[in-house]
Protein backbone atom coordinates (compact mmCIF):
# COMPACT_ATOMS: atom_id res chain seq x y z
CA UNK A 1 0.00 0.00 0.00
CA UNK A 2 1.23 3.24 -0.84
CA UNK A 3 3.01 5.93 2.36
CA UNK A 4 -0.08 8.05 3.49
CA UNK A 5 0.57 11.63 3.47
CA UNK A 6 -0.66 14.65 5.41
CA UNK A 7 -0.46 18.11 3.27
CA UNK A 8 -0.93 20.59 5.58
CA UNK A 9 -0.94 24.09 4.48
CA UNK A 10 -0.74 26.86 6.98
CA UNK A 11 -2.71 29.71 6.12
CA UNK A 12 -3.81 33.23 6.98
CA UNK A 13 -5.49 35.43 4.94
CA UNK A 14 -2.38 37.86 4.31
CA UNK A 15 -1.84 34.95 1.06
CA UNK A 16 -5.68 35.34 0.18
CA UNK A 17 -4.13 36.51 -3.42
CA UNK A 18 -2.51 33.16 -3.96
CA UNK A 19 -5.95 31.27 -3.15
CA UNK A 20 -7.13 30.81 -6.16
CA UNK A 21 -3.66 29.40 -7.81
CA UNK A 22 -3.27 26.82 -4.31
CA UNK A 23 -6.45 25.29 -4.41
CA UNK A 24 -6.12 24.54 -8.54
CA UNK A 25 -2.70 22.66 -7.02
CA UNK A 26 -4.30 21.22 -4.23
CA UNK A 27 -7.23 20.03 -6.61
CA UNK A 28 -4.61 18.71 -9.09
CA UNK A 29 -2.11 16.97 -6.92
CA UNK A 30 -1.74 13.33 -8.93
CA UNK A 31 -0.34 11.42 -6.01
CA UNK A 32 -3.75 9.49 -4.32
CA UNK A 33 -3.49 8.36 -0.83
CA UNK A 34 -3.29 11.80 1.12
CA UNK A 35 -5.11 13.93 2.80
CA UNK A 36 -5.00 17.72 2.95
CA UNK A 37 -5.61 20.19 5.43
CA UNK A 38 -5.63 24.04 5.39
CA UNK A 39 -6.02 25.77 8.93
CA UNK A 40 -6.18 29.19 10.13
CA UNK A 41 -6.27 30.70 13.66
CA UNK A 42 -6.82 34.52 13.44
CA UNK A 43 -6.52 34.44 17.08
CA UNK A 44 -2.48 32.92 16.87
CA UNK A 45 -1.67 34.97 13.32
CA UNK A 46 1.09 37.60 14.60
CA UNK A 47 0.99 36.52 18.11
CA UNK A 48 4.35 35.30 19.60
CA UNK A 49 5.30 32.18 18.35
CA UNK A 50 1.99 31.57 16.02
CA UNK A 51 3.65 29.93 12.93
CA UNK A 52 5.46 27.24 15.29
CA UNK A 53 2.18 26.41 16.76
CA UNK A 54 0.31 26.26 13.41
CA UNK A 55 3.14 23.73 12.71
CA UNK A 56 2.60 21.65 15.95
CA UNK A 57 -0.67 21.43 15.15
CA UNK A 58 -0.47 19.67 12.19
CA UNK A 59 2.67 17.50 13.39
CA UNK A 60 0.04 16.46 15.98
CA UNK A 61 -2.48 15.81 13.62
CA UNK A 62 -0.25 13.55 11.71
CA UNK A 63 1.12 11.52 14.62
CA UNK A 64 -2.62 10.84 15.80
CA UNK A 65 -3.40 10.30 12.29
CA UNK A 66 -0.80 8.02 11.68
CA UNK A 67 0.80 9.02 8.63
CA UNK A 68 3.37 8.35 7.17
CA UNK A 69 4.73 11.50 6.02
CA UNK A 70 3.91 14.86 6.55
CA UNK A 71 4.67 17.61 3.72
CA UNK A 72 4.41 20.94 4.73
CA UNK A 73 2.94 23.40 1.61
CA UNK A 74 3.00 27.28 1.55
CA UNK A 75 -0.06 29.09 1.20
CA UNK A 76 1.57 30.92 -1.93
CA UNK A 77 4.00 28.34 -3.18
CA UNK A 78 2.91 26.06 -5.98
CA UNK A 79 4.62 22.80 -6.95
CA UNK A 80 4.76 20.56 -9.63
CA UNK A 81 1.50 18.46 -9.92
CA UNK A 82 3.86 15.15 -8.89
CA UNK A 83 5.63 16.97 -5.88
CA UNK A 84 4.52 14.55 -3.17
CA UNK A 85 5.51 11.13 -5.53
CA UNK A 86 8.62 12.76 -6.77
CA UNK A 87 9.67 13.91 -3.23
CA UNK A 88 8.74 10.29 -1.85
CA UNK A 89 10.51 8.51 -4.45
CA UNK A 90 13.91 9.90 -3.15
CA UNK A 91 13.53 7.84 -0.22
CA UNK A 92 14.96 10.05 2.20
CA UNK A 93 13.54 11.40 5.86
CA UNK A 94 14.01 14.90 5.01
CA UNK A 95 13.83 16.49 1.40
CA UNK A 96 12.07 19.55 -0.11
CA UNK A 97 11.84 21.19 -3.42
CA UNK A 98 12.80 24.86 -4.36
CA UNK A 99 11.08 27.86 -3.81
CA UNK A 100 12.56 31.33 -4.73
CA UNK A 101 12.16 34.49 -2.85
CA UNK A 102 13.47 37.71 -2.54
CA UNK A 103 16.05 38.51 -0.38
CA UNK A 104 16.51 42.19 -1.11
CA UNK A 105 16.19 44.13 2.40
CA UNK A 106 13.28 45.85 0.01
CA UNK A 107 11.75 43.00 -1.19
CA UNK A 108 13.58 43.67 -4.56
CA UNK A 109 14.03 41.53 -7.79
CA UNK A 110 17.34 39.63 -6.25
CA UNK A 111 16.41 35.95 -5.92
CA UNK A 112 17.68 33.33 -4.28
CA UNK A 113 16.67 29.50 -3.33
CA UNK A 114 15.25 29.68 0.30
CA UNK A 115 17.36 26.97 0.97
CA UNK A 116 20.71 27.05 2.45
CA UNK A 117 24.47 25.18 2.44
CA UNK A 118 26.53 26.62 4.73
CA UNK A 119 29.63 28.44 3.88
CA UNK A 120 28.66 28.36 0.14
CA UNK A 121 28.23 31.97 -1.41
CA UNK A 122 24.21 33.03 -2.41
CA UNK A 123 25.75 33.23 -6.39
CA UNK A 124 26.99 29.48 -5.90
CA UNK A 125 23.97 27.98 -4.25
CA UNK A 126 21.70 29.97 -7.11
CA UNK A 127 24.08 27.77 -9.14
CA UNK A 128 23.23 25.06 -7.93
CA UNK A 129 19.48 24.95 -7.22
CA UNK A 130 18.59 26.23 -9.96
CA UNK A 131 19.81 22.81 -12.03
CA UNK A 132 16.61 20.72 -12.01
CA UNK A 133 18.54 17.60 -11.87
CA UNK A 134 20.37 17.84 -8.58
CA UNK A 135 20.10 15.93 -5.30
CA UNK A 136 21.74 18.23 -2.72
CA UNK A 137 22.26 17.35 1.10
CA UNK A 138 21.87 20.80 2.62
CA UNK A 139 22.06 22.38 6.04
CA UNK A 140 18.28 23.22 5.75
CA UNK A 141 15.23 25.40 3.97
CA UNK A 142 12.02 26.87 4.04
CA UNK A 143 9.06 24.76 4.61
CA UNK A 144 7.00 25.78 2.31
CA UNK A 145 7.88 22.85 0.13
CA UNK A 146 9.50 19.91 2.83
CA UNK A 147 8.30 16.44 3.12
CA UNK A 148 9.01 14.88 6.59
CA UNK A 149 9.17 10.68 7.15
CA UNK A 150 7.06 9.44 9.81
CA UNK A 151 10.65 9.13 11.72
CA UNK A 152 11.50 12.35 11.03
CA UNK A 153 8.33 14.34 12.53
CA UNK A 154 8.38 11.68 15.43
CA UNK A 155 11.80 13.12 17.05
CA UNK A 156 11.14 16.85 17.82
CA UNK A 157 8.15 19.22 18.70
CA UNK A 158 8.22 22.52 16.71
CA UNK A 159 7.90 24.38 20.48
CA UNK A 160 11.55 23.17 21.68
CA UNK A 161 13.26 26.57 21.01
CA UNK A 162 12.88 30.10 22.22
CA UNK A 163 13.07 32.07 19.45
CA UNK A 164 9.95 32.61 17.08
CA UNK A 165 11.33 30.96 14.42
CA UNK A 166 10.35 27.59 12.71
CA UNK A 167 13.37 27.25 9.80
CA UNK A 168 16.47 26.76 11.35
CA UNK A 169 16.25 25.47 14.57
CA UNK A 170 13.84 22.69 13.94
CA UNK A 171 16.36 21.47 10.91
CA UNK A 172 19.30 21.75 13.60
CA UNK A 173 17.63 19.69 16.01
CA UNK A 174 17.10 16.63 13.32
CA UNK A 175 20.68 16.89 12.11
CA UNK A 176 21.92 16.87 15.75
CA UNK A 177 19.74 13.47 15.91
CA UNK A 178 21.36 12.58 12.81
CA UNK A 179 18.99 12.67 10.26
CA UNK A 180 20.01 14.30 7.12
CA UNK A 181 19.05 17.34 4.79
CA UNK A 182 18.31 17.36 1.13
CA UNK A 183 17.13 19.37 -1.79
CA UNK A 184 15.73 17.63 -4.71
CA UNK A 185 16.26 20.48 -7.61
CA UNK A 186 13.87 18.98 -10.07
CA UNK A 187 10.89 20.24 -7.86
CA UNK A 188 11.12 23.99 -9.11
CA UNK A 189 7.54 25.67 -7.40
CA UNK A 190 6.44 29.02 -8.33
CA UNK A 191 6.43 31.18 -4.80
CA UNK A 192 4.18 34.42 -5.20
CA UNK A 193 4.88 37.95 -4.11
CA UNK A 194 1.54 39.37 -5.11
CA UNK A 195 -1.68 37.88 -7.07
CA UNK A 196 0.62 38.71 -10.09
CA UNK A 197 3.83 38.54 -9.45
CA UNK A 198 6.66 35.50 -8.69
CA UNK A 199 9.70 34.10 -9.17
CA UNK A 200 10.96 34.47 -12.13
CA UNK A 201 13.41 31.78 -11.34
CA UNK A 202 10.51 29.41 -10.72
CA UNK A 203 8.16 30.41 -14.10
CA UNK A 204 10.51 29.07 -16.34
CA UNK A 205 10.90 25.77 -14.67
CA UNK A 206 7.24 25.55 -13.32
CA UNK A 207 4.69 27.37 -15.76
CA UNK A 208 4.51 24.26 -18.19
CA UNK A 209 3.85 22.11 -15.30
CA UNK A 210 0.77 23.97 -14.53
CA UNK A 211 -0.95 24.70 -17.93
Amino acid sequence: MSKKILVAIPYHRAKRYAMTQLLNIVDELTYDNKEVVMRWDPGEYGATDCVKKQREYFRQLAITGEFDYLYFLGADTIPPKNVLETLLAKDKDVIGGVYWGRHGADNSTVEGAVAWIHGMTQEKQFEKFSQSDKLLKIDGMGMDCVLFSRKAFMSHSFLEWDQNDDDYPYYDLLKADGFEVFLDTSVQCMHFATEDDFSYIAKRYALSELA
